[in-house]
């Protein structure tokens, strides 16, 4: 999400030490940035650890190794096996060539959610898979997804193994894990992390990313449109051009750099990084010290070497019919083309400006249908105005449990209805006559079958046998009977197959290879679909037809770089989505004037990069799940403290240190602390703890504060102790699906502070308890961003605390605050208004202040209190700038704002409202520090427009600005 707060410091000619001050603010933010942008290092870095996301009746089991420990479900203790076996082989195979210690891990494997991705991390120690395989079989190949995570994950495990050394080590004494992550994250650059694990795929597996034409798309289009972007650029990406991701940028240097200075290259690489020698560009310089050459030259002597191999020597003659536009400063993809008409065409359209969309193309213009539902694959399939496609929804409470259900879109009425609800469905498909719907359905256990379901209702008509255990994805009818598929054997090997739906008989159309194979299309007695051509010499994804009558397959395309999704339209022509610098764009071709090259398959090479590696040939044994050991019980109160980093904290009069506990099924947190006051020159000890077990979710904190001081005012102190405890629950919900994203979060507190009391005229101090109740509720729903969206387009955020204390003083304090975000009047622009309500007691206020005051102002905090505010967000300029790979500037945006604030206050006797208006601008740098890590900073001018209270001087106030996000990824 995109709400903010603002960590706001206010530049006043009467503060001592400006500069020293404003310095420290910077760097503190800085630190906890960099600290929460290196956390995790993901397949998908939108994803992390769910506190609390499992369900409670989840039985879990292990499986131990010596430097792993498989934790998963009953009833996946063959994958378990699997994924074990595949850890402990790379283990004594590929360790060495990035150091040689490797530490005891768990990996937790999940089989409830729909999403295919997986994780290492540090803080705490631990890997998470979530096993459902992909449908999109070119993004990640065709090797079965548990050893596809393994393989990758492993060399993260290898990496932060041997990653803690120098002075590193010094990071993780005084922080723990997140000390080595913060170390890790100043010396290694994301790139290489992601580019050496996407190595290992490639070496030890039958194919890998490096081995996918696809995976090479983005850097090629760059090449074929002579687009010679800056390092800083292409590491750093763009808000307005597309570049490729660190994982396609880093394996292409990380690659060249053990083909070119051997297997140990980077191994003394990153030893020499970790441990800090060149300080902060310890990792350039250490890439300078063992190949010879500079940070520069190395750069550009590997994307030279992956030019020759990649590009052809000669280059065709553009001859590329497109049919959809480029526009400037903007990246826009139209895929999956059906054919609606003569003279039109339905596509999934998106960009960097809007969101994935239903749109028209009706003789070259565009008409937009409708916002999808939000989808994990933009796959659909269109037949007689209906569309069927499959969109993700979230379970209410538990993180890792969510569905995969089908929408029926009737495209002449615009009305959507959902087939099934709270199912595994995938890559559907509806016949000619609009009566059945058949998709590929995936159970918890990784088997998969074909459905074919009534799309009146959704009621489940047949289940197509599955007896060879194949991976179904995208399905297309022939007839009523008998289906096309792309298909994936145990092996990770590809065939185009043709099935029987009544009795399950299946023949193999093409042969199995590990060629990728997908988005099949029938027209007459042919088959048009995609095909990774791996013994070209150019590897390339073409598009290729396989003759259903004489069995013969044929090359039909020559492209250089990735075509997809090919259709026929009635007037001879395919239209297919080609992959360029400027998104996938749709073009067109004579079916007549195609290549129609017939294809003799022979059989594979593994790879025209890499030599072949024998691990490879021991990967693809479907047997070696089988050498298993003895599955027992995994407790879940296993190591449930688990303490395993530390934070320092300090401001001007305390000092504190926090440790930090998770375990490894994230059912509890929590955090076990030291202050000491220097001003009182006491001390506190404290814990918090919150359990996500079971729901409501509970929390339960105690305090202790000894040698507590409070100065009479006659000359002498009085030091006392003092205790503070709690006790909460809270249930949070979130509805994610359709077209807007919902959080729902509600739940209480009681508290007691153990406080002195000075009776009036008494000599003696007496302990008395501030007892307080708390309870909240706070709302948010938002519609899906696109890449240049300041804000979501429209979004409403509530949210209501009340407080209310007893037993000392009778106290009570409401606050409610709420923001409404409505689209502006241009696509990028938004429109802000907020609003809040603060209403306390006449007593003196213990509780803390969260009353967001009006710009400018000095806050006060008086009994009751509204603000009405406006802001208009817009963007300004996409630089695209960087300096010394320190700061990377993609975007230049304003904000023009109106605040209205009124408080009530008792003054000089009377009861009065003090007005308190202010207008201004803030102008925010959005950038990415050291190429990789979210920073920015923002300058706010406020023009006071009544008298400030506080300082009466003050007519116009400066402010810096840093931009925090208040929902983490």
């Amino acid at each position: 999400m995109s709400f903010r707060a603002d960590l706001c410091y206010t530049l006043l000619p009467n503060r001592k030490h400006l500069f020293e001050e404003f310095i420290s603010l910077i760097l503190i933010s800085m630190i906890k940035t960099l600290l929460s942008a290196v956390l995790l290092l993901t397949i998908n870095s939108g994803f992390a650890q769910n506190f609390g996301g499992n369900p409670t009746s989840v039985r879990w089991k292990k499986i131990e190794g010596k430097n792993v420990r498989v934790i998963f479900p009953a009833g996946l203790d063959s994958q378990a096996n699997r994924v074990l076996q595949v850890n402990k082989l790379l283990d004594t195979t590929t360790l060495s060539t990035i150091g040689n210690k490797m530490s005891k891990w768990n990996i937790v494997l999940q089989n409830k959610t729909t999403v295919s991705n997986a994780y290492v991390r540090l803080a705490p120690r631990m890997s998470e898979y979530y096993l459902m395989p992909e449908q999109d079989n070119f993004s990640n190949g065709s090797l079965r997804w548990d050893d596809n995570l393994a393989i990758h994950e492993n060399r993260h495990m290898q990496q932060f193994s041997n990653f803690n050394k120098g002075l590193t080590k010094v990071f993780s004494a005084i922080l723990g894990q997140e000390g080595q992550l913060l170390a890790n994250g100043i010396t290694i650059p994301d790139y290489f992390f992601e580019g050496d694990a996407v190595y290992q795929e490639t070496l030890v597996s039958q194919q890998g990313r490096g081995r996918l034409p696809s995976f090479y798309n983005g850097i090629k289009s760059l090449w074929l449109q002579e687009e010679n972007y800056s390092w800083m650029k292409l590491r750093s990406g763009s808000l307005k051009d597309y570049t490729p991701g660190h994982y396609e940028v880093g394996y292409l240097l990380t690659a060249y750099g053990y083909e070119k200075y051997g297997e140990g290259f980077w191994r003394k690489v990153t030893d020499d990084a970790v441990r800090f020698k060149g300080l902060f560009y310890a990792f350039p310089n250490a890439i300078k010290r063992h190949s010879g050459v500079s940070y520069k030259k190395f750069r550009e002597d590997a994307l030279a070497y992956f030019k020759v191999k990649l590009l052809p020597a000669t280059m065709p003659e553009k001859q590329e019919n497109f049919i959809t536009p480029v526009v400037k400063d903007n990246v826009i993809s139209y895929t999956f083309p059906a054919v609606v008409g003569k003279d039109s065409l339905l596509v999934t359209k998106s960009s960097y400006k809007e969101i994935n969309s239903f749109y028209f193309i009706i003789n070259g213009k565009e008409e937009k249908l409708r916002v999808k539902d939000y989808v994990l694959d933009d796959y659909f399939s269109y037949r007689n105005g209906k569309v069927v496609y499959s969109a993700y929804r979230s379970d209410r409470v538990r993180t890792n449990v969510d569905f995969s259900d089908i929408r029926i879109l009737d495209i002449h009425t615009n009305e959507q209805r959902n087939l099934t609800t709270k199912t595994k469905y995938f890559s559907p498909e509806i016949n000619e006559a609009g009566t059945k719907v058949i998709a590929v359905n995936v159970n918890e256990d990784g088997s998969n079958s074909l459905h074919v379901l009534d799309a009146g209702n959704g009621a489940v008509l047949q289940v197509v046998p599955n007896e060879n255990n194949y991976f179904y994805t995208q399905t297309k009818f022939i007839n009523d009977n008998e289906v096309i598929s792309a298909i994936r054997n145990p092996e990770g090997q590809m065939a185009l197959a043709k099935t029987t739906l009544q009795t399950g008989q299946i023949e193999i159309l093409t042969s199995f290879s590990y060629d990728v194979v997908g988005y099949p299309f029938i027209q007459n007695d042919t088959i048009y679909y995609s095909r990774m051509h791996s013994d070209a010499a150019i590897p390339a994804d073409r598009i290729f037809g396989f003759d259903l009558l004489s069995k013969k397959n044929f090359q039909l395309t020559d492209n250089v770089n990735g075509t997809y999704q090919p259709v026929l339209t009635t007037d001879g022509k395919l239209i297919s989505s080609s992959f360029t610098a400027d998104g996938y764009r749709l073009r067109e071709e004579n079916v007549a004037s195609l290549l129609w090259k017939q294809v003799v398959e022979t059989k594979q090479e593994n790879s025209k990069l890499f030599k072949n590696n024998s691990l490879a040939q021991t990967l693809s044994n479907p047997a070696l799940d089988e050498r298993s050991g003895a599955a027992t019980k995994y407790k879940k109160t296993t190591n449930l403290f688990n303490f395993h980093s530390g934070r320092p904290s300090y401001n001007a009069s305390e000092y504190s240190y926090t440790l930090y506990g998770d375990n490894v099924l994230s059912t509890l947190r929590s955090e076990l602390s030291y202050t000491y006051n220097r001003n009182e020159r006491s001390s506190a000890i404290g814990y918090q703890a919150t359990f996500a077990g079971v729901l409501p979710f509970v929390g339960a904190g105690v305090e202790y504060t000894y040698n507590r001081n409070i100065d009479t005012a006659v000359g002498r102190g009085i030091n006392f102790n003092s205790a503070k405890a709690n006790v909460s629950a809270y249930v949070p919900l979130r509805f994610v699906g359709g077209r807007t994203f919902k959080n729902l979060v509600f739940g209480g507190g009681y508290n007691i502070e153990q406080i002195p009391y000075l009776g009036i005229g008494k000599n003696v101090l007496q302990n008395d308890a501030f007892k307080y109740v708390n309870a909240f509720i706070s709302f948010a729903n938002q519609s899906r961003q696109a890449r240049q969206n300041i804000n979501p387009r429209w979004a409403q955020t509530v949210s209501v605390n009340y407080r209310k204390g007893f037993n000392y003083f009778e106290s009570g304090k409401f606050l409610g605050r709420t923001s409404l975000f409505f689209p502006g009047l241009f696509r990028n622009h938004s429109l802000e208004l907020n609003g809040a309500f603060q209403k306390r007691d006449s007593v003196p206020d213990f509780f803390s202040n969260n009353f967001p005051y009006a710009r400018g102002y000095e806050a006060l905090n008086t009994r009751q209190m509204y603000k009405l505010g406006a802001n208009y967000h817009f963007p300004l300029l996409y630089p695209d700038l960087g300096v010394g790979n320190i700061f990377f500037l993609r975007r230049i945006r304003a904000n023009a704002f109106f605040d209205y604030n009124v408080s009530r206050a008792r003054f000089r006797g009377v009861l009065t409202d003090i007005i308190n208006r202010s207008v201004g601008g803030e102008l925010f740098f959005d950038g990415q520090i050291w190429n990789s890590l979210p920073g920015g900073i923002g300058i706010r001018y406020s023009r006071l427009l009544d008298t400030d209270l506080q300082n009466p001087r003050a007519k116009g106030v400066w402010a810096i600005v840093l931009p925090l996000n208040l929902i983490p990824n």
